[in-house]
Order: C-alpha cells, then sequence, then structure tokens
C-alpha cells in the first residue's frame, strides 16, 4: 500500500512518496456546500478516500521533491524520510525542492524534532506570492512554523516569478486561492497540482464545491476550474498531494474522465 511508486516518461521519472503508512480519508462533512443529491449521485459515505502525499522527480541527474510532507510525532513517524530510506536515498542527495504552498503538512519536514535542517544541499524554490504571505490558523504546535522554515533555510530559498523557468525546465503555474500563492508545477506532460483538490470523488466532476481548507473560495474555485481544464485540453498526467492513495496520489487518465 505505502512502496513508492515510480512512474516513466519520456526523459524523467516521478515517483509517489506516502508520508503515511496508513490508509488516509476525508470527512465529507469538510465540503460545506456538497449536497445530499450530490452524495447520492455519487454514492458518497461518511468518509471520502485521500492521500498525504509529496512527490519525488528524478531528471538530468538529479533529485527534486515536490513539498516534503510532515511529522507525525503521535505515530513516531517520519513521513516521507521513511520512503526516501526505502529508496535508499539520503536527504543530502535532494538538489531541489519546489514548494506547492508554505501549509504545516506540505513544509514541516524540511526540518527535524530540533529544528534542524534536513536537506542541506537542496535549493529551495517558492512562489514570491506564497513566500509573503500571512498565514494563520493551523495545529497549535505549527503555529509559525512558515515563519521558522524562512528563517532557518534563508540561505537556501529562492523566490520567484511565474514568467520565470525553474530548473529542470519546470514550469510554474498560477493556482491561487487555496493559499495566496499556491502553486501548481508542469514537466511535460506532468501537472503537479497541490492541493488544487482534495476529494477527487467529488471535485474533479464539480469543481465548484470547496473543501473546508481552502483560504479564498472563489479565487480556489476558480483556480480549480482553470487548471483542470487546462490539464483536459493538455492530455496531462495529473499528481496531486491529497489523491487517492489507492491511486498513489496521480490520475493516468483524468483528460479521459471529462
Amino acid at each position: 500500500m505505502y512502496v513508492s511508486t515510480r512512474c516513466l516518461f519520456k526523459n524523467f521519472s516521478l515517483i509517489w512518496l506516502s508520508v503515511s503508512n496508513k490508509e488516509s480519508f476525508v470527512e465529507t462533512n469538510k465540503f460545506p456546500k456538497l449536497t445530499n443529491e450530490i452524495k447520492e449521485e455519487l454514492n458518497l459515505e461518511k468518509n471520502i478516500e485521500w492521500s498525504m502525499s509529496a512527490f519525488l522527480l528524478e531528471s538530468e541527474g538529479k533529485k527534486a521533491l515536490f513539498d516534503a510532507g510532515y511529522f507525525d510525532k503521535k505515530d513516531n513517524q517520519k513521513g516521507i524520510l521513511t520512503r526516501l530510506e526505502e529508496l535508499k536515498i539520503s536527504p543530502d542527495d535532494i538538489d531541489y525542492i519546489f514548494i506547492t504552498h508554505f501549509h504545516w503538512d506540505h513544509i514541516d519536514g524540511l526540518i527535524d524534532e530540533k529544528d534542524n535542517i534536513i536537506y542541506k544541499n537542496a535549493k529551495i524554490y517558492v512562489s514570491k506570492e506564497e513566500y509573503n504571505a500571512e498565514f494563520k490558523g493551523g495545529p497549535p504546535d505549527k503555529i509559525g512554523l512558515q515563519e521558522k522554515i524562512k528563517r532557518i533555510y534563508k540561505n537556501q530559498i529562492f523566490q520567484f516569478n511565474f514568467d520565470d523557468v525553474l530548473p529542470l525546465e519546470i514550469k510554474p503555474i498560477e493556482a491561487f486561492g487555496h493559499t495566496p500563492g499556491h502553486t501548481c508545477y508542469r514537466k511535460g506532460e506532468l501537472l503537479i497540482i497541490g492541493d488544487l483538490i482534495h476529494g477527487e470523488k467529488i471535485q474533479f466532476k464539480y469543481p465548484e464545491i470547496c473543501a473546508v481548507y481552502d483560504g479564498d473560495e472563489s479565487k480556489s474555485i476558480e483556480s480549480r476550474k482553470k487548471i483542470l481544464k487546462y490539464a483536459q485540453q493538455n492530455k496531462l498526467f495529473i499528481a496531486g498531494h491529497h489523491l487517492q492513495f489507492s491511486n498513489f496520489g496521480m490520475y493516468r487518465s483524468f483528460h479521459k474522465n471529462q
């Protein structure tokens, strides 16, 4: 279930990294505008499957992470570090980390329990809009995590504009709404969508339905519709941080189902 899964593309590969060692579900009540009629139509129960994921891209002899997940101290889990160990990859082998957004479950895995840098050799890329955003809420022990990460990694963080071409020919794409600078990333036929989708059973068909995690509902809906249409038109392979764990966080034929 949690074995890292590799997908091969023409000039690179993508590996799904499960942050958790257990099955993950989100309650349907986290989607406030989900009606009973839609629940019945989609045959939804109280909980729907999702995942807590990160991704490793290998290209041109380099290794790049898309987000870093989090540590589950309650269950003594080391997040994606466990997956990397299984792959015999050291954190020191990571060359780049592309951040989709600064929510705690995507950046907590950048530092250890003593606030030490884990990825000592990685250059970290984040949009200027996300870097400069203010974040509130989250678990009590994660308050201020964003500023802590920026301080600890100050010599390794690079802010980008959306017309920049990033290392490994990664193209950043605006997907604002979930957070002020939420970013999708494209490489070839691959599209990393971050937290654009929290419930694929709902939001692929009804992108106008938001989860409570989206900061700006109207912008989230606009971005979700825009990015899903873009993926459909370009027949892209989607990888998302909360897509279903039984799909390894990936959706190979999204465009064929629209």
